[in-house]
């Protein structure tokens, strides 16, 4: 089986709602960072869609999916959907049993939610995770990661993160990341990096936070798509990856991860690839490489088995649980696998 590494984006807005950019722009800055896919989520419609965005553009597919954004209530992205028609006004659950009627599924987004006021942020965290359209998660929400350390009495800090982003990202929460931990023990949830990119201008400044293209080159979803997929389908190959959890998730201003490889070999030959799960059996191994050095842990269960300052790493597990790596470098977040599920 042959599979293909796809580099995208994920978590996009346009003018088409509150982004600074057209698609066009957007799809030049995407390419320009060398990605492969774009999805775009603007607020509460599907316009690039029905305006014929969709598709490959310059070595860049835009996917279009929509956050859907109630005024007191959590935030997700719809995807796979052709329509999302008064999803903003109405109550998220009736929102999710339509999402599935037609044929998609949705992405938490920040589920931690974010309340700033002098910002203009009243988001809710997100609650109802056992609903069936929830097939994943942002676990680093990458816009969020600043705002977190923003203050009006900090404003040198907010710049200086904008500035050198590499230097001050704190990554996930850790609660986020418990949260993942424990909802795979009964269940599978992709988790990706979103950016929630606006490029909004900042008033007398003549910068934007964050740009696309600058955006486009940090925080970055690497899927694994089986070639003959991705030929006969190239959107659906995409939708299914995010929505499997077949990949990993990186802040590649930090390194290219690019050629990262996990996978768990059991003793009869069997692959099983990231967001996978199947039967637990005694001898098989998991196996991080990377293109550079980091500091990996691989975990099970949220709890620290094995940590190496190494290129490899490999584990062998001891039973059932949730198993996934994460890496770092220079004590700084850098690559995050989605989860092995072993039952």
């Amino acid at each position: 089986m042959a599979w293909q590494e796809h580099i995208g984006a994920l978590h996009v807005h346009s003018r088409y709602s509150d982004g600074s950019g057209t698609v066009e722009e957007i799809l030049c800055a995407a390419r320009r960072a060398g990605l492969d896919h774009v999805v775009l989520a603007d607020h509460d419609t599907l316009a690039a869609a029905r305006e014929g965005w969709s598709g490959e553009r310059n070595g860049v597919r835009l996917v279009v999916a929509a956050e859907i954004t109630p005024k007191r209530q959590a935030h997700v992205l719809a995807l796979r959907v052709e329509h999302c028609e008064g999803y903003a006004a109405g109550h998220n659950d009736r929102t999710l049993d339509d999402i599935v009627a037609q044929g998609g599924y949705a992405l938490v987004a920040h589920p931690l939610g974010k309340r700033k006021a002098w910002l203009g942020i009243r988001q809710r965290p997100w609650y109802n995770w056992d609903h069936p359209a929830i097939r994943g998660m942002e676990v680093w929400s990458y816009t969020h990661d600043w705002v977190d350390g923003v203050a009006w009495w900090r404003l040198p800090e907010a710049y200086s993160f904008w500035r050198h982003p590499e230097e001050k990202v704190r990554g996930p929460h850790p609660s986020v990341l418990a949260m993942w931990d424990e909802m795979g023990r009964t269940r599978r949830l992709a988790g990706w990096g979103g950016i929630d990119c606006h490029a909004r201008p900042v008033p007398l400044t003549g910068w934007k936070v964050f740009e696309y293209e600058r955006m486009f080159r940090f925080l970055r979803n690497h899927l694994f798509i089986e070639e003959a997929d991705y030929r006969c389908d190239q959107e659906g190959a995409i939708w299914s990856a995010l929505e499997q959890g077949r990949g990993f998730l990186a802040h590649d201003a930090l390194a290219d991860s690019t050629g990262a490889r996990c996978g768990c070999l059991f003793a009869d030959g069997r692959l099983l690839q990231m967001g996978e799960d199947a039967p637990y059996a005694r001898g098989a191994v998991m196996t991080l490489t990377l293109p550079e050095e980091g500091e990996i842990r691989w975990l099970q269960n949220g709890r620290c088995r094995l940590t190496a300052r190494a290129r490899v790493l490999h584990g062998e597990p001891a039973g059932p649980g949730v198993y996934r790596f994460e890496v770092f470098r220079r004590g700084r977040p850098w690559l995050f696998t989605n989860p092995f599920y072993l039952r």
